[in-house]
């Protein structure tokens, strides 16, 4: 029994553990994607900018580079805010589920089974005393 409820501590803490990864690697993921839409963009303002400096020298130039320099800023800022981070909750259910497997491998399958057997007579046991009883 202790094998199962072992076995069950471990499901759940992997549960856990898989849950929480799959959030923040869809937080990751949709962050990478915001920043590198923003550095298309980004790619796209330079090129126009330098296009348009080759050109003509004018004032449009300049608006031009600031809006691509904010851009850039705020790829920087996405790239950065993607960047994973410690999950103090899925390293304890890992560290959970590594403790629960462990457990599991020092239990031996014949005193499980004995434990069993011994519940069984126990209850058996009982059976016949109460029997016993009820005859008196």
């Amino acid at each position: 029994m202790r094998t199962f409820r072992l076995l069950g501590v471990a499901a759940q803490a992997e549960s856990l553990r898989l849950r929480r990864g799959a959030g923040a690697f869809a937080r990751t993921a949709a962050l990478l994607c915001a920043a590198a839409m923003f550095g298309l963009v980004t790619l796209g303002l330079l090129h126009a900018a330098a296009w348009i400096w080759l050109e003509r020298h004018s004032d449009s130039l300049w608006a031009t580079l600031y809006l691509a320099l904010a851009d850039l800023v705020l790829v920087l800022i996405l790239v950065f805010a993607s960047r994973s981070r410690r999950d103090p909750i899925a390293e304890e259910a890992l560290l959970l589920r590594q403790q629960s497997l462990a457990s599991i491998g020092r239990i031996s399958p014949l005193s499980e089974a004995l434990s069993l057997m011994r519940w069984r007579q126990a209850i058996g046991l009982g059976g016949h005393v109460v029997r016993a009883f009820r005859r008196r």
